[in-house]
């Protein structure tokens, strides 16, 4: 199988995620709002109950990662809340094909803006993994990939599914990587870890949690 790249025009930065802690506790509930309070926030702001607007500039998340090219010019946003409509259908040999093909590329470095063999950030590893088994360009950004598949609820998760975490490096949706199963996900972490696996319910990402989708 030929393997897919998408080009990207990033500059050095920062790493997505700063190492996590090994600490895991099974029980800690993502410290996020609820999907069901966010579609009564949501609901009350379209009666008109809420009198407030919010600034343009609070509504902007800061990517992992520029957006890259999509596939057919389809073009992704930033996506601040979870898709209500569908829920995931059940995984099957998509999300484990997607596993392995990801678990070729453990102990990658992490580089800034990579996309590709030689070096992945989190955004990056998780494009050219789709890219390589979906057979779609979700982009380099981690809001934009917010934009493909469908909402996954905690603790439904299915190997292969994406999941994404909030306020790492910066604020907003910053970091996201692919579940494999028992609790554990594959992700581009930081220039120290490089591609490596972490626990969902370590003290670090599970208090960082945002939600996850699922894609195939």
């Amino acid at each position: 199988m030929s393997i897919i790249t998408q080009p990207s025009n990033q500059t050095a930065r920062e790493a997505c995620a700063p190492r996590a802690s090994s600490s895991i506790n099974s029980n800690r509930r993502p410290n996020r709002m609820s999907h069901l309070a966010r579609l009564t926030v949501i609901a009350v702001a379209l009666l008109g109950m809420v009198g407030m607007t919010i600034p343009a500039s609070a509504q902007q998340f800061p990517s992992d990662s520029m957006t890259g090219t999509l596939v057919n010019s389809l073009q992704t946003t930033a996506a601040a809340q979870p898709a209500p409509a569908n829920s995931a259908p059940v995984q099957t040999g998509t999300g484990q094909m997607i596993v392995n093909f990801a678990m070729q590329y453990l102990g990658s470095p992490y580089v800034w803006a990579g996309n590709g063999p030689g070096g992945f950030d989190c955004s990056g590893f998780t494009q050219f993994v789709i890219a390589n088994t979906v057979g779609i360009d979700i982009g380099q950004g981690v809001p934009g990939q917010t934009g493909y598949g469908a909402w996954v609820d905690w603790e439904s998760w299915a190997p292969g599914d994406l999941v994404f975490f909030a306020n790492t490096y910066a604020a907003g949706l910053s970091h996201v990587g692919i579940y494999i199963g028992d609790g554990q996900f594959i992700h581009a972490e930081n220039q120290s870890t490089g591609v490596t696996i972490s626990s969902v319910y370590s003290d670090y990402y599970s208090g960082h949690y945002y939600g996850a989708y699922r894609i195939g």
